[in-house]
């Protein structure tokens, strides 16, 4: 197995659901999972048998207004650092300053995240983390060592960690570095140092996540004009999900309709993402890398967006009870996070009243942010 490395983009897409001024609230569930995960292969639609109702046990609450999640370990994202908490014992086990953050991940005893630190013009200057020195960092919870991992004066954002391997997008080969930049995908071998760029070309190469030894990403190959790359849910954002094996080093297709399909998620050979086929609404998708079977998870006239993946698990945020924003356009504003067991073929609904925004997944947890308007929290909630 090799390993490798790259930089920089806007930290955007995830982020754009909601206004960092809002209270989050972000609600974790412990659950029953098992565990499972190119081109071609068949279709399915799923036809789920809905579950009435999803009680949790118990509530705690954590300061923070955004998370990212592995097994019982949370981090939380606050002003300016980055709170680690254990689910299970609902212990602290670190706290981290960064200096505006650009994306955070962990897995098992390491956190990693991206800010500006070595930046001396300031963000909102700078417009964007497209011209931005954005470097990576890593943190080590079992020795509370902090490395910096990357010098490079362009930007590498949005980092994305799987044991000892990282994926993060960097723009150093993009001399215009104007938004959106043309951003490429490097892995990095945390044991050994190793670093390669992984994607080539220009479009934008953005939104990476690695499980497995399987690296995906939303892929710009095919987007024929650089401005449309701004756009989140413009159909003709014409965007694809493209996959990449340690192992082997071959790159695979996995989506590549004339429509936009971005911010893809992995979970063994279980890849999700979210489509726009000729609409401003979003549906969820999953495919089998084993089976090579395409299912759409969601199938409603309304936004279902920014799924994510455990094993045979699918969460995503869905408008159908009303709007993902608590103060943006008419009412209701009261989007929910819905889970889907594609084993059982069963969906349930997951939150309660309000804007239920961003969720995340893990062997036994869901999270989710609630937007409102006071302070930021996140609540867990542990379902047995």
């Amino acid at each position: 197995m090799e390993l490798f490395a790259q930089k920089k983009r806007r930290y955007k897409s995830r982020g754009e659901l909601m206004k960092t001024k809002h209270l989050i609230v972000i609600v974790i569930f412990i659950i029953s999972i098992g565990c499972s995960s190119g081109v071609g292969g068949t279709q399915e639609k799923l036809k789920p048998k809905k579950i009435k109702s999803f009680q949790p046990l118990e509530e705690r609450v954590v300061d923070g207004w955004r998370g990212a999640l592995d097994g019982d370990r949370l981090v939380a994202k606050s002003d300016d650092k980055l709170t680690v908490i254990d689910l299970a014992t609902n212990k602290q086990l670190a706290s981290i300053s960064v200096e505006y953050e650009a994306g955070f991940d962990i897995s098992g005893n390491y956190v990693v995240w991206s800010d500006l630190r070595n930046e001396q013009t300031s963000i909102g200057e700078l417009g964007s983390y497209d011209e931005a020195n954005a470097d990576i960092f890593l943190y080590n919870l079992s020795t509370g060592e902090e490395r910096q991992l990357t010098t490079d004066s362009s930007a590498q954002i949005q980092p994305r960690i799987w044991e000892n391997y990282m994926v993060w997008m960097d723009n150093s080969s993009d001399t215009v570095k104007e938004y959106p930049t043309h951003w490429q995908i490097v892995l990095y071998n945390i044991e050994t140092g190793e670093q390669k760029t992984i994607t080539s070309g220009d479009g934008g190469h953005t939104d990476p996540d690695i499980d497995a030894g399987n690296v995906v990403w939303e892929d710009g190959r095919h987007v024929t004009k650089r401005g449309l790359r701004g756009g989140g849910n413009l159909p003709e954002n014409n965007t694809d999900i493209y996959l990449y094996r340690i192992e082997t080093g071959e790159t695979i297709p996995i989506a590549i309709e004339s429509y936009k399909e971005g911010l893809p998620r992995v979970s063994g050979n279980l890849i999700t993402w979210e489509a726009f086929n000729g609409s401003y609404k979003g549906n969820a998708f999953v495919y089998d890398t084993v089976t090579e079977k395409t299912l759409q998870v969601t199938n409603l006239a309304v936004d279902q967006r920014t799924p994510v993946i455990h094993g045979k698990f699918v969460a995503w945020m869905d408008e159908r009870n009303g709007s993902s924003t608590h103060d943006v356009g008419p009412g209701p504003h009261d989007s929910d996070i819905y889970l889907a067991d594609l084993e059982k073929g069963t969906e349930v609904r997951i939150s309660g009243e309000g804007p239920q925004i961003l969720p995340l997944i893990s062997d036994r947890w869901i999270v989710y942010g609630k937007s409102t308007d006071a302070g930021a929290v996140l609540t867990a909630v542990r379902h047995r």
